[in-house]
């Protein structure tokens, strides 16, 4: 269940809780968008992952926060629904717990 109404909801809450980093997701890793960090899908876990549907679908997203024991790092992830095609959002979603 979402707890949020919005994506920037969503988001001020997940920065709350330390998820402060955040990645932008390419065909096989994460990389941070204002730090030297490149990061494969199989070390991270997915704690949350919120989806957001909009009037437009190239405005639908979907919001992933993360963590990576091997990095000690808490992240966040949005991938619109557009992007789907261009990345494998199943390597991110194997990840969930």
């Amino acid at each position: 269940m979402n707890p949020y109404t919005n994506l920037t909801e969503a988001l001020e809450g997940l920065i709350c809780q330390g998820y402060n980093i955040s990645f932008i997701a390419k065909k096989n890793f994460i990389n941070a968008r204002n730090h030297n960090c490149k990061i494969n899908y199989n070390e991270i876990v997915v704690n949350y992952a919120y989806h957001f549907w909009d009037p437009d679908p190239k405005l639908d997203a979907i919001l992933y926060g993360f963590y990576s024991k091997k990095h000690c790092i808490k992240g966040l992830i949005i991938i619109s629904c557009s992007m789907l095609l261009e990345i494998d959002s199943q390597e991110i979603e194997k990840q969930e717990r």
